[in-house]
């Protein structure tokens, strides 16, 4: 039997190809897991700083009637963590709040304070792998659009003869998007706020590959990692997740806002999302020196100024 020992070159070439397979697959885990965090300077501050703003907004949420319930998501098979959220004022208006990645919805709990003061009701869940809502993974708004149209379902039900709305930010915003194209069938959502939306994932990654972590590896091979990653390990790939794809499909009122120094979804992204909205009940709010997100903490009555005008000419 010849028993013909492998070339060395092709036992260097082997071993090349596995190493580069092995990096590859950490470079793209580590794109996944650090897509949209943002890293705080004081680690430790922050947290405490975190907690200490948790515990007051959560003895302001007792001032309200709420309820706290689980809604099966039917597509993704787990059930999502939800919190019904009464104004003071008699109203049939409800507004969905959709945080963002790596995120919950005590975060977005200063919003629904707001909307609930202007005499909303608010409904808050929790996304996909978020606190007690089931899925082990984030697909950037892909997989968690079902979740959303689920709790439209529900709001709808409620305020059955009312207006339902959608506030998302970041990546809750592209959620909102995606679900956004569903609707068009379901017919649950009257109008959409959008806060900090991405249009593309690839933009996305290709823009935190350029903006931190000190990396020195090329933009366009860390987007490929990310992609690969996602393609291997989540059966998805950057192409699926592209809100600009859903959004031309909406005729819905839409409402999209930016900060112009935000580097973590930039704020040409909205312009583009804007352009591909086939009818004209749109509206681009660009705030010029807000970072992402930072727009209602920082002018919370320009914000909603902004966003009531919105309300009040299309709704």
């Amino acid at each position: 039997m010849d028993n013909k020992k492998m070339p060395v070159w092709a036992t260097i070439l082997s071993l090349f190809l596995l190493l580069t397979s092995l990096f590859t697959f950490a470079t793209g885990m580590r794109v996944y897991r650090k897509t949209f965090k943002v890293k705080p300077h004081n680690i430790a501050k922050q947290e405490q700083k975190e907690r200490e703003l948790h515990e007051k907004r959560m003895a302001k949420l007792e001032d309200y009637e709420h309820q706290k319930f689980f809604i099966e998501s039917n597509q993704n098979k787990y059930n999502i963590e939800t919190i019904h959220i009464k104004s003071e004022i008699e109203t049939n208006k409800v507004m969905i709040i959709v945080h963002g990645i790596r995120s919950n919805y005590y975060d977005v709990l200063p919003v629904a304070f707001r909307y609930l003061k202007d005499g909303y009701n608010v409904i808050l869940y929790n996304q996909r792998q978020s606190g007690l809502t089931g899925g082990k993974t984030s697909t950037f708004g892909l997989y968690e659009k079902f979740d959303l149209e689920e709790v439209a379902t529900i709001a709808r039900r409620i305020y059955k003869d009312g207006k339902v709305g959608v506030h998302g930010f970041s990546m809750g915003a592209a959620t909102a998007i995606m679900q956004s194209e569903l609707n068009e069938q379901s017919n649950l959502v009257d109008l959409y706020i959008l806060d900090a939306p991405f249009h593309t994932m690839a933009s996305t990654i290709d823009l935190a590959a350029r903006r931190r972590d000190g990396t020195k590896l090329p933009p366009q091979y860390v987007k490929f990692s990310g992609d690969a990653f996602l393609r291997l390990r989540k059966r998805v790939s950057y192409k699926d997740i592209a809100p600009i794809d859903a959004i031309h499909h909406s005729t819905r009122p839409i409402l999209l806002i930016h900060g112009e120094n935000d580097d973590i979804t930039c704020p040409n992204g909205s312009r583009q999302l804007y352009a591909a909205i086939h009818h004209s009940n749109r509206r681009l709010e660009i705030f010029p020196e807000e970072a992402h997100c930072t727009a209602f903490e920082e002018n919370e009555d320009e914000y909603f100024d902004r966003v009531h005008r919105f309300i009040a000419d299309f709704l």
